[in-house]
């Protein structure tokens, strides 16, 4: 209770303390923590949009250490850590860029990408633009173990993600968004033209001919 006061107080240093006092106890003491998994991974999410840059990198950095400890037993948390990271991403510090792109990395790696489809899906298309290129490269790498678990999905979410941002102009977005695609279609070949449940216009038929 003591670390859940002082991690949402008015003082940034009692915030700091708290942050790095979880971190200690999520990393010390595993067991305390068995069954309050997502409690506690919320109260990092809470500090990652603080608006004091110190306690926004140390949550970052105590989720990179605490994901990197805990793997799947994170996944649970997706629906809430990704759209949070997702935020972290378009941040101006290069700092908070960096630490959100590395826990993103992990989460991606060790969840369930059943889990993390959607959340990475919504993150790409109604998040803030100068995040959508390193979504997309976390996006990727989801690709192959969501096709083996369930391949619908991958139609719904992944597949869809990479047609919205087909035609961006960003040339970040453009080179991952390329990379997505060559992605999907070693995997799932021509089902790429077909299977997304609509034919796809000639003009976006001819681009991603062109990518592939």
């Amino acid at each position: 209770a003591g670390i859940t006061q002082r991690i949402n107080g008015s003082d940034f240093r009692h915030r700091h303390e708290a942050v790095t006092e979880l971190t200690e106890m999520m990393l010390g003491n595993p067991e305390s923590c068995d069954g309050k998994t997502t409690q506690l991974v919320e109260l990092y999410v809470g500090r990652l949009g603080d608006n004091n840059a110190k306690v926004a990198a140390a949550a970052l950095q105590g989720l990179e250490r605490v994901a990197a400890a805990y793997g799947s037993s994170l996944e649970g948390s997706a629906g809430v850590l990704v759209p949070a990271l997702a935020a972290n991403l378009a941040n101006t510090s290069v700092q908070i860029r960096t630490l959100a792109s590395s826990v993103l990395d992990i989460v991606a790696k060790s969840s369930d990408p059943v889990l993390l489809a959607q959340p990475l899906s919504s993150a790409i298309d109604f998040g803030n633009q100068r995040a959508r290129a390193s979504l997309l490269d976390k996006m990727r790498i989801i690709v192959r173990s969501l096709h083996d678990k369930r391949p619908p999905l991958l139609f719904k979410f992944v597949v869809q993600s990479a047609l919205k941002t087909l035609e961006e102009h960003r040339a970040d977005v453009k080179s991952s968004n390329a990379a997505l695609v060559r992605e999907l279609y070693s995997v799932v070949g021509e089902s790429l033209f077909t299977n997304s449940g609509v034919r796809l216009p000639d003009k976006t038929v001819m681009r991603l001919r062109e990518i592939i």
